[in-house]
């Protein structure tokens, strides 16, 4: 268990640290290079979609690749994260021509979707069962802080991206030495590749599927859209976007219980209604804000409020079925269901971008998040 803490802490700070930032410099390469802004958000949002779509179709492979030990599935996803971001790094340093930067690109989001299909965490639940998987509060903040020591990484320099990358590289890479210390664990996975898209569609799967769907769709409007927001409110300053970021993962750390227990003490915690409430209107606030204080507090509210995000780790931008942990077949029809509504959803951003103004396409982004956070929120019920 030492191993694995260890292990997740070094990747989790490398991530909140860097990815967030790694498709911001990309949107704004494509705003470089493209005919206007909005050209640059379609784009970057098709090649998230690319990543998804890499995801979606390896993830029946990766489940298969556990049947003869989890911890080689760990291995390769957590190197395929880190060399991801050698390719993106090496690409804004130049080291390719111009022409062969959107292979380089391609090449970045391909390995970001290898590394969330392979990457899966069967410890954490044996962890959990043993008891042993308590918070630590001071690994949490520590974290939390990455997006502030990325953003000032950036604008301390003109080579901060290349040297956040790269950096954020090497720790992942760092990280993989504890994966040697773990026991290897043996999943079960029966399906094969064509059977497990067909039981995709398969009536007896529809509500596991349509909800993971939801909430893929609300992730990606969470983990892509809404980042590249604040980036905008906050005036293209990296540095302003990671204190905004590190901000709001603080004051979530330390109000995230007080409002829990303020809702139990008031018998409102298992309120449907409430819920729902709390799923729709962050979402409504994130069309109003303007500013970099109100990003602050719309976040802070929707990260202490929010009731239902399974396996959404904020801090780091990931999101991933069970918390990462792969129990059964059904678990993978959800990251693959869950990478389906982010590609749903870049496609409504990239037309919407291209068709109206840029405003308007964060609106209806937001708007559609807004609707399948409801949705979920009521399915719960």
């Amino acid at each position: 268990m030492r191993a694995l803490s260890t292990h997740r802490f070094l990747f989790r700070l490398a991530l909140a640290g860097t990815n967030v930032f790694a498709w911001v410099f990309i949107f704004q390469y494509f705003y470089l290079v493209e005919p206007d802004i909005a050209h640059g958000l379609a784009r970057v949002a098709l090649l998230y979609a690319l990543s998804q779509t890499i995801t979606c179709l390896v993830t029946p492979f990766a489940a298969r690749l556990l049947r003869s030990g989890a911890r080689r599935a760990l291995l390769l996803g957590t190197v395929a994260a880190a060399s991801s971001f050698v390719v993106l790094g090496a690409a804004l340093e130049g080291f390719w021509g111009g022409a062969e930067v959107p292979i380089a690109l391609a090449a970045f989001a391909c390995g970001l979707g290898v590394y969330r299909a392979l990457y899966w965490i069967p410890y954490e639940a044996e962890a959990e069962a043993a008891g042993k998987r308590a918070k630590n509060i001071f690994a949490e903040l520590f974290i939390a802080l990455a997006p502030l020591l990325g953003g000032a990484c950036v604008a301390a320099s003109l080579y901060g991206p290349v040297w956040l990358l790269f950096g954020g590289a090497c720790l992942i890479l760092i990280s993989v030495i504890p994966i040697f210390s773990l026991r290897d664990i043996h999943e079960g996975f029966s399906w094969g590749y064509r059977e497990t898209f067909g039981h995709m569609i398969d009536p007896a799967n529809r509500a596991l599927v349509t909800q993971s769907f939801l909430e893929g769709i609300a992730g990606a409007a969470l983990l892509l859209f809404w980042p590249l927001a604040i980036f905008l409110i906050t005036g293209w300053s990296y540095g302003m976007l990671g204190v905004v970021l590190s901000l709001t993962f603080v004051l979530a750390i330390f109000m995230r219980s007080l409002v829990r227990k303020g809702l139990r003490k008031a018998s409102l915690h298992a309120s449907s209604t409430l819920n729902i409430v709390f799923a729709v209107t962050p979402w409504i606030f994130r069309m109003l804000v303007a500013t970099p204080f109100g990003v602050i507090l719309v976040d802070s509210y929707f990260h202490t409020t929010t009731p239902r995000r399974i396996g959404l780790d904020p801090v780091v931008f990931e999101q991933a079925a069970d918390g990462g942990s792969f129990l059964d077949e059904y678990t993978a029809l959800k990251e693959m269901a869950l990478s389906l509504g982010r590609i749903a959803l870049c496609a409504v951003g990239a037309a919407a971008a291209l068709t109206v103004s840029l405003p308007v396409a964060f609106v209806v982004v937001f708007v559609c998040a807004g609707l399948a956070a409801a949705a979920v929120a009521l399915k719960s019920r």
